[in-house]
Formats: structure tokens, sequence, C-alpha cells
């Protein structure tokens, strides 16, 4: 079952909170697409929505710690730059629409649910002292 949106994510900043929010909605959507009706360019047009939108939130999130002279800043831009080359490798390889829907199971997992609960939150923690 893929994760969803709760207040356990919930960094209390607007921006960042309504972009993960988006996420979990992008991610859930193109996992609950019919995999018999579904072509596989739309799972990948939907796929690369999710990488464009995740790219723009981790700028915007970068951004925010270094507004906030966040010290693991460097830290977490390389865990995004991970997310991104993994999310390249998964459009440039998997080839049927299940393929695709799996990675986005493991997507929402391990780089939404995961990295907010395990890396993001730290950056509030932070921001609140």
């Amino acid at each position: 079952m893929m994760p969803q949106w709760n207040d356990k994510y919930k960094l209390d900043h607007d921006l960042l909170d309504q972009q993960h929010k988006e996420l979990f909605k992008l991610a859930n959507f193109v996992y609950n697409l019919d995999p018999t009706s579904t072509k596989k360019n739309e799972v990948a047009t939907l796929f690369k929505a999710f990488y464009q939108y995740m790219d723009t939130h981790f700028k915007d999130e970068e951004a925010y710690m270094a507004s906030i002279s966040y010290p693991l800043l460097d830290e977490h831009k390389k865990l995004h730059q991970e997310i991104i080359a993994n999310l390249n490798h998964i459009l440039k390889t998997k080839k049927t629409v299940q393929e695709l829907q799996a990675s986005m199971k493991y997507a929402a997992q391990k780089w939404l649910s995961e990295h907010i609960l395990e890396n993001d939150l730290k950056i509030i923690a932070w921001a609140k002292g």
C-alpha cells in the first residue's frame, strides 16, 4: 500500500508541507493507475511530472535550509542529488507500466516517507532551536 500524507510528515512550513502533499498525491495517482489500460508513455509522463515537481521542491527546501543556516545543508543536498539520480535511472530503465508503478511505490516509501521522517523533520527541529 502506498503511504498517505498525514500529520506525522508535517513540518509546520506552509510551502514545504504543501509540496510534500502534492508529491504524495502524484505518487499515489501513478501507483493507482490500471496497468491493463494505461500505456507506458502515460505513466512515464506522470512519473516525469513527479520528478520535475520533486526537483522544484528540493530547490525550495534547500533555499529554506540556507536561509536558516542549517548545518547539514550539504549532506541534505547530497541526499537530494541521489534521489534525482535514482529517478533518472528509473525513467531510463523501466520498460513496463508495472515496473514504473513498482518504482513509484518504492519512491514514495523510500524518498517521500523515509526522507521526510528521517531528514526533513531535522530541519524544522533545527529551525525551532
